[in-house]
């Protein structure tokens, strides 16, 4: 007899590894999983195809019953087909339990984009979002001297499966986790392409109402890799006041408006400086620059983030500023933007 106290989320994370023989993914986010049933003698799954091809069964029964016999308790694994014509398995790229998955872009380097993303990614935990980043700059990782991760780190794995490392309440995935932090990375594009579905797709994510993706400064390989890869719900681009800054940020929102991806708004960072003392907050970079882009490109300024030592001293404490000082000015710049951002996703739900 099966053991009776075997858990659905058992079955359905070993079935998270059946994948199909040409579209590599598996087959519950595709869809093909009809139900599931424990009884007394084991196991009985019902697997949706599009039609009556014997040897995508063969193959899909083999994988099913090789990786589910493996739980304990499991018993007899019987898998039944059913043919459903109206099946659609390549609707949409998506990953299964994620919400909204958000690109985080700029024109260019040094405009705090990654200090933007885990500030913005924190504020949202406050709320009681679950959420997570993934560190798409393959060249210069930063993710994990933002959390104060140093260097390479066992991630836990599962089959071909991997688990993102939390912290803050926050779960994380950088290319930074895998290398020493002198070693350099000497990739192409196609390199470049298959590390990011891996850090998508082989990556257990969970349940989670927001994904944060941290794209490199420009508009190269990985953000187009990424646009193929995945449906974005959209992006936020970031800037800071300089006209030179303001230049290359219009240029991918340009990239983004080329590849069908939404514009949710512009983040204007380092819009000067917040005095520790008294809260005055000085131009040190000119001003204006978040707003000119939103107008140029035709789309909400979701808020200026001012430049604070809390800001500069976060970055080496490892906890994004946001977390701390619930009155502070940078706090509150942050959540301003957190709801201008949920108003503009909003708008864009069926």
């Amino acid at each position: 007899m099966a053991n009776q106290k075997i858990e659905l989320k058992d079955i359905q994370r070993q079935l998270m590894l059946v994948k199909h023989p040409e579209l590599k993914k598996d087959i519950v986010s595709l869809g093909m999983v009809a139900s599931v049933t424990p009884n007394d003698e084991g196991i009985e799954i019902l697997i949706k195809t599009p039609n009556n091809d014997r040897r995508l069964q063969i193959g899909l029964e083999a994988q099913t019953r090789q990786l589910v016999s493996k739980l304990e308790g499991a018993g007899k694994v019987k898998i039944k087909f059913e043919v459903d014509q109206n099946l659609k398995m390549e609707d949409g790229n998506r990953i299964l339990g994620v919400k909204k998955v958000i690109a985080i872009g700029s024109g260019k380097g040094g405009v705090g984009k990654s200090t933007v993303t885990a500030n913005l990614a924190a504020s949202f935990v406050k709320q009681g979002k679950k959420v997570g980043i993934l560190d798409a700059d393959i060249y210069g990782p930063s993710l994990g001297k933002m959390f104060g991760i140093s260097g390479r780190v066992a991630l836990k794995s599962e089959e071909d499966k991997i688990y993102p490392l939390e912290k803050h309440g926050i779960k994380l995935i950088s290319f930074s986790f895998l290398v020493t932090e002198d070693q350099p990375v000497v990739w192409r594009g196609p390199m470049l392409g298959k590390a990011i579905e891996q850090f998508l797709y082989d990556v257990v994510w969970g349940e989670l109402d927001y994904l944060f993706i941290d794209l490199p400064p420009g508009t190269g390989d990985v953000q187009l890799s990424l646009a193929q890869l995945i449906d974005l719900d959209g992006s936020v681009i970031v800037t800071t006041p300089q006209d030179v800054a303001v230049l290359d940020a219009g240029r991918a929102a340009s990239m983004f408006k080329q590849v069908k991806v939404p514009i949710f708004g512009i983040v204007e960072n380092m819009s000067g400086f917040a005095c520790p003392k008294c809260g005055h907050v000085t131009d040190v970079f000119s001003k204006g620059g978040g707003e000119k882009l939103a107008k140029q490109v035709g789309v909400p300024e979701l808020g200026s983030i001012p430049l604070t030592m809390e800001v500069m001293t976060s970055g080496e404490s490892g906890k994004p500023a946001t977390l701390d000082g619930e009155n502070s000015v940078l706090s509150a710049a942050y959540a301003s933007i957190t709801k201008n951002l949920e108003e503009q996703i909003s708008l864009f739900e069926d």
